[in-house]
């Protein structure tokens, strides 16, 4: 009883505060597989740090190509449901978004009438509701969405099933204003459109046309994929910076969909709405994976305009400043190739920005930051408290381990300007040795609070 007491007030608390969190600047987001094989098996609390939002993978219909959606946790991850929405609500916690992502290649959805529509919105909005979900992520790929014959013009469909995604998605948005709404298309579904507008060709075009102005973000999976037309005409290769600058900048600065036929020009989204999706390593997907260093050299072209002189040459030759970040497949994958992905990623991203997510809850008038380093550490870690203003706030630091249990309060005095230091090391308030994990280190000082992660390595 007092277990389902703590749930429903868990539960009261996330959808209180559900929508009230935003998300940084430049955000990077995974995708997080409710399966318990291949590569990996981990749960919400493994998540690394540097990903503010983490797809769920996958709500699936009830039958093929069916309309009612469903959505259960692993139960050789999680033995019980209530366990998976307390760990929604702890990553909630940390500022993160948690999102349900539909379909994946495995399992089509698919929307023919009224009652196909119906189902789905009340379907969905069930399991929002019942875990917490911050959105709603559209990965549907195969027969779940394509034009039929004569369908030839994005801003007018004709195609049942498209017809009736868009507006079970508005529907559920009109019903939830205030959710995520995300979606993972592959090329051929968007930028395939320049050169070809039929089947698979540039069929996401109407979806993402009709619902343009409540998309949080769009990221084209840039894998997986062949040679694909730059705006310009051109063919590029993935997985070259220029094929990823030329994707980008058909969604950033717009392009004509079939270009030798109808020419009809699809207008740009908002930079804050696009972002780009990359395996996390070369055994993530099947084509695709690019190294770091390539991949910041193409987000140097795309945010900051600082070229690379490649073919490719933006549309906006100043860059996009307000380009979203990027987006991976998949969490687990990353951690099976020892967090590369976030590791790179993240330091590069929160240098544009100048602040990452986990640190977004500073209040302006304060200059705090804190960090530890080594991390991972055996057997002590120093933690940096760097100051830029003088603060006189009573300040605690507090040692956690993974189940949110008190470790130990590390003794800070006489706070000075610039970097103040704090050794931990690695023992608990008995002054026991703690073991190998992961464990999180809270500041608080006056209205200022932080939590950060450092894990012990035996």
């Amino acid at each position: 009883m007092k277990k389902h007491a703590v749930l429903l007030l868990i539960l009261l608390i996330v959808i209180s505060n559900l929508f009230g969190q935003t998300l940084p600047d430049k955000v990077i987001v995974g995708y997080w597989h409710n399966w318990g094989y291949t590569p990996n098996s981990l749960l919400l609390t493994d998540i690394p740090e540097a990903y503010d939002v983490i797809n769920i993978a996958f709500a699936t219909p009830t039958e093929p190509f069916g309309s009612t959606m469903q959505f259960t946790p692993d139960p050789g991850i999680y033995s019980n449901q209530d366990d998976f929405i307390i760990d929604i609500g702890y990553l909630q916690n940390l500022k993160k978004k948690v999102v349900i992502s539909i379909g994946g290649a495995n399992d089509p959805v698919m929307l023919l009438n009224a009652n196909d529509v119906q189902n789905f919105v009340t379907s969905m909005s069930t399991l929002i509701m019942t875990y917490g979900f911050d959105g709603i992520d559209i990965d549907l790929e195969g027969g779940s969405i394509s034009l039929d014959t004569g369908d030839n013009d994005f801003r007018y469909p004709t195609t049942p099933k498209i017809i009736n995604l868009i507006d079970a998605i508005t529907q559920l948005i009109d019903q939830m204003p205030e959710i995520m709404l995300t979606t993972a298309p592959e090329t051929a579904y968007v930028q395939g459109g320049y050169s070809t507008y039929a089947g698979i060709w540039g069929a996401y075009l109407p979806l993402i046309h009709a619902l343009r102005d409540r998309w949080t973000y769009v990221h084209v999976q840039h894998y997986n994929t062949g040679s694909m037309y730059g705006r310009d005409g051109i063919l590029y290769n993935p997985p070259t910076a220029d094929f990823h600058v030329a994707m980008a900048d058909m969604l950033l600065a717009g392009f004509y969909v079939d270009v030798w036929v109808g020419n009809i020009f699809f207008e740009p989204l908002a930079p804050e709405q696009v972002a780009i999706g990359l395996p996390a390593s070369t055994s993530a997907a099947g084509s695709g994976y690019t190294a770091p260093d390539v991949v910041h050299t193409a987000l140097d072209y795309i945010i900051l305009g600082t070229s690379f002189g490649g073919q490719y040459q933006l549309a906006n030759p100043d860059g996009y400043a307000d380009f979203r970040g990027l987006m991976t497949w998949s969490i687990n994958w990353d951690v099976d190739n020892n967090c590369e992905f976030s590791n790179a990623h993240r330091p590069y991203l929160d240098n544009l920005s100048g602040v990452s997510v986990f640190e977004n809850n500073i209040p302006n008038e304060n200059s705090i930051l804190i960090s530890n380093y080594p991390n991972p550490f055996n057997p002590t870690t120093t933690i940096s408290i760097s100051l830029t203003t003088e603060s006189t706030e009573d300040t605690e630091l507090i040692i956690y381990n993974m189940k949110g249990q008190k470790i130990k309060k590390l003794e800070i005095i006489n706070l000075k300007l610039g970097i103040n230091e704090v050794v931990w090391d690695g023992t608990d308030y008995k002054g026991e040795s703690v073991s190998t994990g992961i464990y999180f280190y809270k500041m608080k000082s006056g209205t200022f609070e932080q939590t950060k992660k450092m894990i012990m390595m035996k």
